[in-house]
């Protein structure tokens, strides 16, 4: 049965609602430009199955959406419009809502507007002087060991805030802070972070390269030159915001028998900028154990392989890490996923998973990734990785 037969009127227009969103706003091409561009012919063809339909109500809501999509009531009466379509004539729309389930179930793109999301709100301007979380000294062996790679040299510095963000929250977890180590890797031609890092950070360290970013030759760094060693590895992004439960129930996830490694998310939430300085707000300045959904609004990523993956270290180093041939955005997620699979049990959880806002510097050409050349599956190094003399010269 189609899913409009089977959902009912109101999950079709809200699907319809949803696909002209991810249609229109930037912000769904910044959660995953790869995906927004395979997602365009779909779009396009619900555009059409709407102007063909000829409600005029319905044309001038989806306009009203297509110049604004950020407006949650204009997503909302785009919506009731076409569910009452659907339900007045369900064969008469037949058309308009197999093209929005098409997208919605295939595009691997979400939509998602809570009730209470505020569009005026703006990043906390004091960021850079939150309360520092040091913390304290300690040579024991952790059991978790968080690596994030990273890199700021623009004028905005969103990335340096979201990091201290990512940083602040994991600074407030369940679990003893002396239980887990984090190290933050600044990959750049200088370095320009160190005293920031270490206002919240067990360890700074730093990747010399004046190459486009390479994420995975950066945590290769963090892992082979940390510290403290620990059993369980986690690579982070430094634009995840976690809850406070993070580091608990992800360590504990390996007591499962058989566990060597596990993403404990299905679908990445890629917020918004007013979402985001919601979400920082309510988990790092008002001390909420997880932001409220009711608050935010987001791209949902399915099925995204990156922003968060917990492996064994044994198990990391026996695949020999992270792919270090990838430079740029793209690819290098999922290839460490695919060799994770078939190297261990891999699992997946479906914990909400945050990733704040920041200005994309993905790049595609011709529908590619700047990576698209390198086969997956292939990364069999010949020196030892995370070498941090590598682009020294």
């Amino acid at each position: 049965m189609l899913p409009h037969r089977l959902l009912g009127p109101t999950a079709t227009g809200r699907a319809v609602a949803d696909a002209l969103v991810l249609h229109a706003d930037r912000g769904a091409r910044e959660a995953n430009p790869y995906y927004w561009h395979r997602a365009q012919e779909g779009t396009a063809r619900l555009l059409k199955e709407i102007q063909s339909y000829g409600d005029p109500q319905l044309s001038a809501a989806t306009a009203e959406l297509l110049d604004d999509p950020g407006s949650r009531g204009a997503w909302q009466r785009l919506g009731d419009l076409a569910s009452a379509a659907v339900g007045a004539s369900e064969d008469g729309t037949a058309a308009l809502a197999g093209a929005a389930w098409h997208v919605v179930t295939k595009s691997r793109l979400g939509y998602h507007v809570g009730e209470g999301y505020d569009r005026e709100l703006r990043p906390d301007p004091e960021w850079r002087d939150w309360t520092a979380r040091p913390p304290a000294a300690t040579e024991t062996e952790p059991l978790a060991h968080i690596v994030i790679p990273f890199r700021d040299r623009s004028e905005e510095r969103t990335r340096a805030r979201n990091l201290v963000a990512c940083l602040a929250a994991l600074g407030d977890q369940t679990v003893p802070r002396d239980r887990y180590h984090v190290t933050v890797v600044e990959s750049d031609s200088a370095p320009r972070w160190r005293e920031t890092v270490l206002k919240y950070a067990d360890e700074w360290l730093f990747a010399f390269s004046d190459r486009p970013f390479n994420k995975c030759w950066t945590v290769n760094c963090g892992v082979a030159h940390a510290r403290r060693r620990a059993p369980y590895l986690c690579v982070l992004d430094g634009d995840a915001l976690v809850d406070r439960d993070f580091v608990r129930r992800n360590t504990e996830r390996f007591l499962r028998p058989g566990t060597g490694g596990f993403m404990c998310f299905r679908d990445l939430s890629y917020l918004d900028p007013a979402a985001s300085a919601a979400a920082v707000r309510q988990r790092c300045t008002d001390g909420q154990a997880a932001p409220d959904p009711d608050a935010l609004r987001w791209f949902a990523v399915q099925r995204a392989p990156g922003l968060c993956v917990w492996v064994t270290r044994e198990v990391f180093q026996s695949v020999n890490g992270m792919d270090e041939r990838f430079e740029g955005w793209g690819r290098e997620d999922i290839d460490l996923v695919l060799r994770l699979q078939l190297a261990t049990a891999f699992d997946q959880y479906d914990d909400r998973m945050l990733h704040l806002h920041h200005p994309s510097s993905a790049q595609l050409k011709d529908g590619q990734t700047v990576n698209s050349h390198l086969p997956l599956l292939s990364w069999a190094p010949t020196k030892p990785i995370g070498r941090l003399e590598r682009f020294t010269g």
